[in-house]
């Protein structure tokens, strides 16, 4: 059995290929999370797949076949293995790997989209602010920033362990997470297991994940420093998993905002 030590800094290198599979059997929908979405682009004036959008911290790709229904969709994440990943599932999807904080990709989108609480990993305010702006200099003019927190601090429940068991590969993959709170940060340790089937041989790897927990001012504040002046930004309590959204609706002329 092979083990890891915890990693807090690229939390999914050794679980890329994990990753889909446990998240699937949580009941995870990208198409429907993507639906839920596309409400908020749906009365910007542009024909029906013709817009251009960007995935930050896209991950394994699950949501690029389902956003790419509405336009032309890039993807791009730190990690090389989420990445690698996602271009063997996509190939004819244009994939990056980059860290939002030094995204430069030389043209802006109408629709750029951050989920599943990615930007919650810059756990620094400054340094959450300066991503939040890099990808608003890649938004278009009139266009639209969505951002999933990892949760709204005001709908954080009490930590506790988790467990999750599912097929795979002809074997068995568990993960198990244990949550507490430092102030502002959510810090999570992860166990993931899998199991052959001939119970002979398995793999252990371990991982400390830490997010910013902020409620949804904090989060209004973060967005509104970060992005152009005049850009109308809301918090929305729902979002696609229910985790909450913040939409940010950009009125500029040429500016490219700051960051």
């Amino acid at each position: 059995m092979g083990t890891t030590s915890l990693d807090n800094h690229l939390p999914y290198r050794r679980i890329a290929r994990w990753y889909d599979a446990i998240y699937a059997a949580r009941g995870r929908a990208p198409a429907e999370e993507v639906e839920h979405l596309a409400r908020y682009w749906s009365d910007d004036g542009l024909a029906e797949g013709t817009r251009r959008l960007l995935d930050a911290g896209c991950g394994t790709g699950v949501h690029l076949p389902f956003l790419a229904r509405h336009g032309a969709v890039v993807g791009v994440d730190r990690s090389e293995d989420m990445i690698a990943f996602a271009r063997d599932a996509f190939p004819d999807v244009e994939l990056h790997v980059a860290d939002v904080l030094d995204l430069e990709l030389d043209q802006r989108f109408d629709v750029v989209t951050s989920l599943f609480g990615a930007m919650g990993y810059l756990t620094d305010h400054s340094a959450l602010r300066k991503g939040l702006a890099r990808l608003g200099r890649h938004v278009t003019d009139r266009g639209i920033l969505l951002v999933e927190p990892p949760l709204l601090a005001e709908h954080m429940d009490e930590p506790r362990d988790q467990h999750v068991r599912t097929s795979f590969e002809g074997g068995t993959l568990v993960r198990e997470a244990t949550s507490r709170i430092d102030g502002d940060i959510l810090e999570i340790d992860f166990t993931w297991r899998t199991l052959a089937s001939n119970t002979e041989r398995s793999e252990e790897v371990q991982e400390r994940h830490r997010l910013l927990l902020l409620d949804s001012q904090g989060w209004l504040d973060v967005m509104r420093e970060a992005l152009p002046e005049g850009t109308d930004v809301e918090v929305r309590t729902d979002g696609p998993i229910g985790r909450g959204l913040l939409v940010a609706r950009f009125n500029r002329d040429g500016a490219c905002g700051s960051g």
